[in-house]
């Protein structure tokens, strides 16, 4: 049976993101977490939704001193995630439909994770879980593509990425008038160095503005309190907090 797409990239992923750094990463976060929660508690709960690979999840444990959980539906990703630290409570669900035994003070999504979410309903739903799992005064930090990305970045082009077990062709088509980023996959890889397997997939984006993501908070009763463009203008850091 030939593998899903996604897993092939799980055993890639952490080189596919060498353009992040995770430890930055972790530290705008922990920076916005700090300014903005106001939950009260001295060593702040944080649930990572997707959280891939764990590494930013790993060090939000390990070096910025809170207590983790990690939630993705894939083993794999999990998998690699528990090899980087095993203190964090890894769950594969749903990020979508998770249950946790309590509120955390905390929870983020990085690394454009919201964006896969093409059905604004889904990032609802999202937002509605926190009536139950946020604490008053907790906050939801997580980052989304910008218009520039979107339209300048994938736009309709063509990439190509080689690494030593893998090669991708990548085709993006960008919808402009729905929002909605199609990326056609190809992948070239081998198990074994010598022999070649091909897998095909297709990869789904979706562009919220930051008015929308402040009117879908709003309706949920959480505040919209900072959007932060990143320095290369390609994401933007947001922050809600239900009060």
């Amino acid at each position: 049976m030939e593998e899903d797409i996604y897993d092939i990239l799980a055993d890639h992923y952490d080189i596919m993101q060498d353009d992040i750094d995770p430890d930055e990463l972790a530290l705008r976060i922990k920076g916005l977490i700090d300014k903005y929660c106001t939950t009260g508690n001295e060593k702040k709960s944080l649930v990572d939704l997707g959280c891939g690979s764990g590494s930013v999840t790993s060090i939000m444990q390990s070096k910025c001193g809170f207590d983790c959980i990690g939630i993705d539906l894939s083993p794999k990703m999990l998998n690699m995630a528990m090899e980087k630290n095993d203190k964090v409570l890894w769950l594969c669900q749903d990020m979508t439909e998770y249950e946790l035994l309590s509120p955390a003070d905390v929870f983020i999504s990085t690394t454009n994770t919201m964006d896969h979410l093409t059905d604004r309903s889904l990032f609802e739903k999202i937002l509605s879980s926190f009536e139950k799992y946020l604490l008053p005064g907790g906050v939801f930090v997580f980052d989304v593509g910008t218009r520039e990305y979107f339209e300048e970045v994938l736009g309709d082009n063509v990439f190509f990425e080689d690494y030593d077990d893998m090669t991708l062709l990548w085709a993006n088509e960008y919808d402009r008038e729905e929002g909605v980023s199609t990326s056609e996959l190809t992948l070239f890889y081998t198990e074994d160095g010598e022999n070649y397997k091909r897998t095909d997939g297709t990869l789904y984006e979706r562009f919220y503005s930051e008015d929308e993501i402040r009117e879908m908070a709003e309706g949920f009763g959480l505040e919209f309190l900072t959007g932060i463009v990143s320095e290369d203008g390609r994401r933007e850091f947001m922050v809600l907090r239900k009060n």
